[in-house]
């Protein structure tokens, strides 16, 4: 399962069902259960209609549904595009509001217009977000006021590229910060420098895109929306961020984990400060475990002695929660030289967005540091296995070749 799915419908305006098809269905993105409502209204329509110019602001949206009932009814061709997101995309995301979706879809306009050969300024949609749990998604109709008989056949590449163009447009800010937190947790370095060309690289680079959500395809079932972090855990975790910020101020050198052990103070604030945002998330606190057992399962493989396995098994989950330390601290840490180099007052200009970001990639981070570890216990426990079967054949070829041996000097 992927992590968007982009559904774009046509259908043959000369088809009696087609008819059937749209009519209501501008009442039924509107007014569903799941749709977020406007400001002061009922429903959640919203859209660029000529003849309805404030649709958001509407009491009533009956007249836009017979006017699209007409449409049909007038074989105009209606165009119906889906777009969806699993829950956890959409909450880490920011696509659990209207406004999101609709300046995502909006950026699209030209594009779409141009690809389905409506002029521009002819096109005419309307819409609705739907939070639906499992699968929030955007829900749109497409039409042009010209009202011609045109051509209703999209071609199926042209679908394509057209979902390529959301699929990199919702994640291309995310992409480049989660492939560096993944590659963080496999080689437990973050290259600053790499920042901009690694950017420079996603809106062209497919490969970058296909990483990114192979690594996100486990999150693809999760039923988070409503599970949001909660306004005053953000409120306090932003005042340990303050409070370390001003602690790092009176320090000299590099701003990382290990150089800053010189300052006992700052790293114990620190280590409480990634345990308070681990305990936020039962899953991040399961990621963990599952990085620690991983961990343990492979030197469990050195050792045939029950007693050294326990013992070796216990100063690895030591060394593990060392290394967690270190990987969340590095996170924080990195959150805070941005901070520094900021002339402002942050708890005033940011409103606490930027902390549940952060909160949120460390998430993430945990996530690919088990998954990093769960992968190379499993490619360890394949060489083990390979190894054990060639040790295997040997001792059968011994065998074998004493077994001979013996049977040929008994019948001497």
């Amino acid at each position: 399962m992927n992590n968007i799915i982009f559904l774009f419908e046509t259908f043959n305006p000369n088809r009696r069902t087609t008819f059937f098809k749209h009519k209501n269905y501008a009442k039924y993105l509107g007014y569903s259960e799941y749709a977020i409502k406007n400001e002061n209204v009922e429903h959640g329509l919203f859209g660029k209609i000529t003849e309805f110019p404030d649709i958001e602001k509407m009491k009533d949206i009956e007249q836009i549904n017979i006017h699209i009932t007409n449409l049909a009814q007038n074989k105009i061709p209606i165009f119906r595009c889906t777009i969806s997101l699993d829950e956890y995309d959409a909450i880490r995301l920011g696509y659990d509001s209207k406004e999101k979706w609709k300046e995502l879809f909006e950026s699209k306009l030209i594009s779409f217009a141009k690809k389905m050969n409506i002029k521009y300024e002819d096109l005419q949609y309307a819409g609705a977000v739907h939070l639906e749990s499992g699968h929030p998604h955007l829900q749109v109709m497409m039409w042009s006021k010209q009202k011609e008989k045109m051509n209703y056949f999209i071609k199926y590449n042209i679908i394509n590229k057209m979902k390529d163009e959301f699929t990199n447009s919702i994640f291309k800010e995310d992409l480049l910060q989660l492939y560096q937190e993944k590659d963080s947790a496999k080689k437990k370095i973050i290259q600053e420098n790499k920042t901009l060309q690694n950017l420079k690289k996603v809106s062209n680079d497919n490969k970058f895109l296909k990483d990114m959500l192979k690594y996100e395809k486990d999150y693809s079932n999760k039923k988070i929306i409503g599970k949001r972090i909660k306004y005053k855990d953000i409120k306090e975790i932003t005042a340990d961020l303050l409070e370390i910020k001003n602690l790092l101020k009176k320090t000299s050198g590099s701003i990382k984990y290990q150089y800053l052990k010189r300052y006992p103070e700052i790293i114990e604030k620190i280590d409480n400060l990634s345990q308070k945002i681990i305990n936020l998330s039962l899953d991040t606190q399961k990621q963990i475990d599952d990085y620690i057992l991983a961990k343990q399962k492979i030197v469990a493989f050195k050792y045939s002695d029950e007693s050294k396995i326990i013992e070796a098994q216990k100063f690895e989950k030591e060394k593990a929660e060392e290394e967690i330390k270190k990987i969340i601290g590095n996170q924080i840490l990195n959150f805070e030289r941005d901070l520094l180099n900021l002339n402002v007052d942050y708890s005033k200009t940011i409103d606490y967005n930027e902390t549940e970001n952060l909160i949120w990639r460390i998430f993430n981070c945990m996530y690919f540091s088990a998954r990093q570890e769960e992968k190379y216990l499993k490619n360890f426990e394949i060489k083990y296995k390979k190894q054990l079967s060639k040790q295997a054949k040997k001792d059968i070829a011994i065998n074998k070749a004493n077994s001979s041996n013996l049977h040929w000097e008994e019948n001497i």
